[in-house]
């Protein structure tokens, strides 16, 4: 009896559901961002942020999209001098509450997304040190619930995706800017054929491709409400905006980690 109680107990916590990602309440019109300083080397980003001296941070918000219900927000947090982590932003009730889709990536950042349909989607970045380099993309198949990253050079390097896009769920193109640091030229072209799970090299060149691939429009945007201190979070309706969400975001300074 004691081993079949111990197999349903083990069977039993198999069957839990993992922890659920914090949800960053909208209260009184303001969400509380945490930092994360504490898993950053602050000496590497170049930093000498203190508990009584913190290093004030921003929030840089690059892209905006709109699948269905939900909005998806991608940035990065970043003090003056340096870029600390990415941001990658889910609500799935028009803005009173967000979750972090995705882990947040050390000195990285989101530049651009675009989804096909309803489901499939791609978030593109790198990590920005010095150079900009170690270029990725994020894939998604539920609507931005979940990503997955894939990297696009196996080894370190330096490199920026210029522009990316997607013709359906499976074939997309980007082209990266190796900044001079590739052989055969600074332009590089890349195809997939899986949906962005993984990509060959078509093409490098000293000038940008004709082929090169132009991001579509993004069916949201973000604007900045100075005198109230609001983001605005507005979707493309034909040839109107509409907004769906307004709300103070707070975020908490930089400080090392307590000892």
């Amino acid at each position: 009896m004691r081993v079949v109680n111990l197999f349903l107990a083990i069977w039993l916590l198999a069957q839990t559901p993992p922890e659920l990602p914090t949800v960053y309440q909208n209260t009184e019109g303001s969400i509380r961002l945490p930092n994360r300083c504490a898993e950053l080397d602050l000496a590497v980003l170049g930093l000498t942020c203190s508990e009584s001296e913190p290093c004030p941070t921003y929030l840089e918000i690059s892209s905006v999209e709109s699948t269905g219900q939900l909005i998806l927000i991608a940035g990065n947090l970043h003090t003056q001098s340096s870029t600390l982590q990415s941001i990658l932003l889910l609500s799935d009730d028009g803005g009173s509450t967000w979750r972090e889709a995705h882990p947040r990536l050390k000195a990285s950042t989101l530049e651009s997304m675009q989804f096909s349909d309803f489901s499939n989607g791609w978030a593109v970045g790198h990590v920005s040190l010095a150079l900009p380099r170690d270029p990725f993309v994020l894939v998604t198949s539920d609507g931005g619930r979940s990503w997955r990253k894939v990297d696009l050079y196996a080894d370190s390097r330096v490199g920026v995706i210029e522009d990316f896009a997607f013709q359906n769920a499976k074939r997309g193109w980007l082209l990266i800017d190796n900044k001079g640091s590739g052989e055969g030229g600074r332009y590089e072209f890349y195809e997939s054929q899986t949906g962005g799970t993984s990509w060959e090299l078509r093409e490098i060149a000293s000038k940008i491709p004709k082929t090169t691939p132009h991001s579509p429009s993004n069916s949201a945007r973000v604007k900045a409400d100075e005198k109230k201190g609001l983001l605005r979070i507005e979707v493309r309706s034909g040839n109107t905006w509409r907004e769906v969400s307004a709300f103070k975001l707070k975020l908490e300074d930089c400080k090392p980690p307590q000892q």
